[in-house]
Formats: structure tokens, sequence, C-alpha cells
């Protein structure tokens, strides 16, 4: 924590917030909001307006931090990649050439770093790989820190999981202490196509692990569910099927982010024929949100990338033993 405080990289964001200039890191976020969709900035803003309204730029301290304790992960998402999912190592060598080991996000001393270097932090994002699998003995340590020094009921967390794991009793008893847990259902497609996209996860025992975070946040008062959909070219023409099942399981309304890496799994990468279609299913969809995302297909189509998008998914196909043309039957026609 204190080699990234005095870090060239933080002085030159910090440089260019200044300058009322976009960091080059920020890129996600400055297209979503051109695009008329909410972006992680805005929703953190929103929510913690009062507390950022009187951070001082000059201050040493941290208010909040996004953490992620490593790369472990038992999924390897089709849209992920060896960076964020330690199980992707062996597919991503073969078919990208890319070669990741398992990565620890964090050194011995992290926990004893990062309470020195933000005693009265209030916010934690902790991310994967999957949170729940990476770095569980630090995260707990930390935690449990807070709970003994009394700052837990000031803090919130907020964890985005693939919902395969259901925490053990051990975590709700920790999280008890604190002031809200925010945990993030990281959902991107509903039965076969859900366990396509999500390989080798079963939907059978994610809608199981829904059901009983539905229920967690009914009796508890500290915990609320958040949905997050990654928007891709597998799934953007069923997004309407995605919001329908949200509602009627009880999940509140997503948020949507689009896939910018890799850039031919993007939702915009179809064929302009495929587009077409996609763009007439959306137009007809009852949700609001929908219809931004036909907004998006239409403004930033990308044709170009189709060529691409089709020769690695026969190579996915292929390595993992799926077949997309069975999976998603409205889309097979254009591949």
């Amino acid at each position: 924590m204190a080699d990234y405080s005095s870090s060239a990289f933080l002085k030159e964001i910090k440089q260019d917030f200044l300058a009322d200039q976009w960091p080059t890191g920020c890129v996600r976020c400055r297209k979503e909001e051109a695009d008329n969709i909410k972006s992680k900035r805005q929703l953190d803003h929103d929510r913690w307006a009062e507390h950022y309204a009187q951070y001082q730029l000059d201050s040493n301290q941290w208010i909040t931090a996004s953490i992620a304790f490593g790369n472990t992960c038992n999924l390897k998402c089709i849209t992920c990649g060896p960076y964020s999912s330690s199980r992707w190592n062996t597919e991503s060598k073969q078919i990208y050439g890319i070669d990741i080991k398992h990565v620890k996000f964090y050194r011995d001393d992290f926990v004893d770093s990062l309470i020195s270097q933000a005693p009265g932090i209030i916010h934690l994002d902790i991310p994967g790989g999957e949170p729940f699998l990476s770095g569980v003995a630090e995260q707990k340590i930390l935690l449990k820190h807070y709970i003994d020094s009394g700052q837990a009921a000031n803090i919130s967390l907020h964890y985005t999981t693939n919902v395969t794991i259901f925490p053990d009793s051990e975590w709700w008893a920790i999280w008890a202490h604190f002031r809200e847990i925010d945990i993030q259902l990281s959902i991107d497609g509903i039965g076969k196509r859900y366990e396509y996209i999500r390989h080798p996860a079963n939907w059978s025992d994610t809608l199981n692990n829904t059901t009983r975070y539905i229920q967690k946040e009914q009796e508890l008062s500290n915990v609320r569910l958040s949905v997050s959909h990654t928007v891709s070219a597998y799934n953007i023409y069923y997004l309407d099927e995605f919001f329908s099942w949200c509602y009627n399981v009880g999940l509140p309304r997503p948020w949507l982010g689009t896939l910018h890496s890799p850039e031919h799994m993007r939702p915009t990468s179809w064929s302009s024929e495929a587009t077409e279609f996609i763009i007439k299913h959306l137009s007809s969809s009852k949700h609001k949100d929908v219809h931004v995302w036909m907004d998006v297909v239409i403004k930033h189509s990308n044709p170009d990338k189709f060529n691409e998008f089709c020769k690695r998914l026969h190579q996915h196909d292929q390595y993992r033993g799926t077949d997309f043309k069975t999976t998603f039957p409205e889309l097979a026609p254009y591949i």
C-alpha cells in the first residue's frame, strides 16, 4: 500500500483527473458513460457522494479500496481469461499462446500494510478470481481485525461472486458485525447458455445458491443482493430473457457492463446480417435497459471482428467439448 501511495502510476492518475482528463486505465467507464450506460464509477460515486465530497485530495489515507486477493477460480468463463481465472491457464496456452500462472495479488505483509495505510476505511470491494476461493484466510484476518477494532459497524463490503459457492456459517458470523454486505451475483445467462458461458458450472447448483442468497437477504438486515451481467457476443441476443428471469425469481434489476476484452467477443462483433437480426429482436423488449444495448450495437457494430470470433468459438468448442450451435440455436444460422 505504501508503495502504491507513492507510485508514479498513482501520481499520473491524479494529474489526469486534476487536468479534467480520463486516465488510460479508465477507458471502460468512459466508453460506457458515452453510451448512456451507468458505469461503476458513477454507481459508486452516487452511493458514497457525501464521503467523496469530504475527502481531501492530498490525504494519504484511503476510505475505499478494491482488493482482488488472487485469480483462484473454479470456472473458466468463455469471456474471461488467465489473468482473472487460474483455471484458464492450460486452455489459454493452447489457443492463444498466453501462459499466466496462478497469481496471488498481495504480499505477505499486505493485511498489516492495508490497516496502516487505510485506518479510516469505510468500503471494501472484493472481486476475484472467485472471492470465496482466493486468499480466504487473509480476508478473514483482515475482517476480524475490523471487528476487534470496533470499525466493522462503519464498513461496507462488496463481493462479486460467480454464485457456484455458498459461504459457510463462519462467513455469515463475521459479516454480522459489518454495516452492509453487498453480494453481487455475477450471472451471464440462464440454463444451458449459462453453463456454456460459465464453463464448467452447473445451472441447477447456481439456481439453488441464488435461492439461498435471496433467503439470506430476506433474513438479514445488513445483506443486500445485486446482479451483474457481462454483455458479450454470446448473450447480447438474450438480454430480454435475462431481465425477465431476474424479475421472476425476485432478484434486483441487473447491472449490465460490456465486455471489452477480448475484442472479438464484444457484443458488437457479429456480422452485418446477424447484427440486424439481433437489433430487431432487442427492439421488441419491454425492458428499457435492453433498448440502451440495442443502441450500443447499432452505434458500434464491428463486423471486422466476426471472423476472429467464429475462429475462436470453434477452437474453444473443440477444446471444451461444447457446441455453440445447439446451445444458441437462434444465432446458429449466422455462424
